[in-house]
């Protein structure tokens, strides 16, 4: 029989028991639906697990330390009886390793420093963290500009994202500006408060881009008069504030402007976010401006390493504890999570594939009812010189059929089913009209357009619960038909093997 002649006969066929055929695809239809939407759940945690991991900084960021790790950086160590020290030399031998991408020195200015801006310097901002990095290594670790430039000059910074937010106005009592709340400016203190809900989305009292400001700083400088004063320790702000006292040393004010605003990313320092970031020799040499009698050291308290890729990360990892130093980063945390979501996609996908394996039983009983039912058919297709290896492959197309049919429908409405707990889960979460503690559904900024293309595809910021990547379907819809021919391959033998006159005289 040609190829066609077998397809035809196989429709005949199951279209002959309509009933019996559209519930045993039914039957592959609800296995089909369960395997793909549990795994797709599993997809879901893992795809949520990686946003989190994400927003915790570049997961390709490696952390070192001289031996004896953070709390001897903290303590102020870096270097120790081995020779392990986090110099010049050791950055270079950092950057010549296979798999690198950058390397900076991250260093906290050691001295209180208070900035001011505006007429009259109005506006304070107290305690300021100053950082100092390697801008000749800025774009390769991963630093993001929101605004302006690098500095190219001695007297340039970067300000962090909400840098400016941190300014208070000394002409109203102290009064701050309120931004959005929406982690790229500080929120409101209390969203309870109507006055608080009005100045939400406040801009800072100045553009950080075009404003220069005044720093102030000094061995012995504890923080500005004004602030010193509502703390209620004015004579002490002002003793500190002031130069020229006995065994203190003269404070040094100078004024910088801001290049540029960095994204914030607590990963590669807390001053990316409210603080003043600057070249780590500027640092050195204001700190020695500040104190020409410290003893200078050219050994640094931590080093950020950023690796070529997250798969580079160990490698990194590896040669660098290889010389005698301590490390830390994301890729612990990264790998105990990918085995845990892969233990949870393993559940699911063993709980679906009990629904599919039940189908399975379905076809294979199918099969053998229809075996048995065309047994005298199977006896003049024999005696009429038909091939045994023909009568095969029309019993295997039968069960394929079933099987690739059935999966093909069971992705399409786990599709669906997919599509919809997705949109589901984005409307609750947008505050959708009926969604406990939900608002206006207009005021979410999304249309439903947006909202049906972001349940497919993703995107940033975006929650999905259930994910079913392209191969997905198409494992589904293979191993459904494989399924469906390896249940039918028993009853398809058992159909070849039924002797030609035997099977005529059979009344059944």
């Amino acid at each position: 029989m040609r190829f066609g002649d077998i397809l035809r006969l196989c429709r005949q066929n199951l279209w002959r028991r309509k009933s019996r055929t559209i519930l045993t695809v039914l039957g592959v239809i609800v296995g089909c639906c369960s395997i793909v939407l549990m795994v797709s759940l599993g997809q879901g945690i893992n795809e949520q697990m990686n946003a989190l991991i994400k927003s915790m900084g570049d997961l390709s960021i490696v952390t070192v330390y001289a031996d004896g790790g953070p709390d001897r950086a903290e303590r102020g160590g870096s270097s120790t009886g081995s020779g392990t020290k986090l110099d010049d030399k050791a950055l270079e031998s950092f950057r010549a390793m296979n798999g690198v991408d950058g390397v900076t020195p991250m260093m906290d200015f050691p001295y209180t420093v208070t900035a001011r801006a505006g007429a009259g310097g109005r506006y304070l901002h107290d305690y300021v963290q100053v950082m100092g990095v390697d801008m000749t290594q800025f774009d390769r670790m991963g630093y993001k500009l929101v605004g302006g430039e690098k500095p190219f000059r001695d007297d340039q910074v970067l300000a962090g994202e909400t840098f400016a937010y941190g300014f208070l106005d000394t002409l109203r009592n102290g009064e701050r500006r309120m931004g959005s709340g929406d982690g790229m400016t500080p929120p409101c203190v209390s969203d309870a408060d109507a006055q608080c809900e009005g100045r939400r989305d406040e801009k800072p009292f100045f553009d950080p881009l075009v404003t220069r400001i005044r720093v102030t700083t000094g061995v012995n400088y504890q923080g500005d008069q004004y602030t010193m004063s509502m703390q209620g320790g004015g004579s002490a702000g002002a003793a500190g504030a002031g130069g020229g006292a006995a065994g203190r040393s003269e404070n040094i004010t100078l004024d910088l402007q801001i290049s540029g605003v960095t994204a914030s990313d607590y990963g590669k320092g807390f001053a990316t976010s409210d603080g003043l970031i600057m070249d780590v020799k500027a640092m050195k040499a204001l700190a020695a401006k500040v104190n020409p009698s410290a003893r200078k050291s050219d050994t640094y308290s931590q080093v950020l390493v950023k690796a070529a890729d997250l798969g580079s990360v160990p490698e990194v990892e590896s040669q660098i504890k290889a010389l005698g130093y301590e490390t830390s980063s994301y890729e612990d945390m990264r790998r105990s999570m990918d085995e845990q979501s892969r233990a949870v996609q393993l559940i699911l996908g063993g709980i679906g594939a009990v629904a599919l394996l039940v189908a399975a039983i379905g076809i294979a009983n199918t099969m053998i009812m229809s075996v048995t039912e065309r047994t005298r058919e199977i006896g003049i297709m024999k005696a009429l010189g038909c091939y045994v290896r023909d009568i095969r492959i029309m019993f295997l197309a039968e069960a394929g059929a079933i099987g690739f049919f059935g999966g093909l429908i069971g992705c399409a409405l786990s599709g669906l089913v997919s599509l919809g707990i997705n949109v589901a889960g984005m409307l609750y979460a947008s505050g959708a009209p009926g969604a406990p503690g939900g608002g206006d559904g207009a005021q979410s900024g999304a249309s439903l357009w947006t909202i049906l293309r972001q349940a497919v595809v993703g995107g940033d910021q975006v929650t999905r619960y259930s994910v079913i990547p392209w191969w997905l379907f198409l494992f589904a819809v293979l191993f459904s038909t494989l399924i469906g021919v390896l249940f039918g391959f028993g009853p398809a033998n058992k159909a070849v093997k039924i002797p030609a006159l035997d099977a005529i005289k059979n009344n059944e």
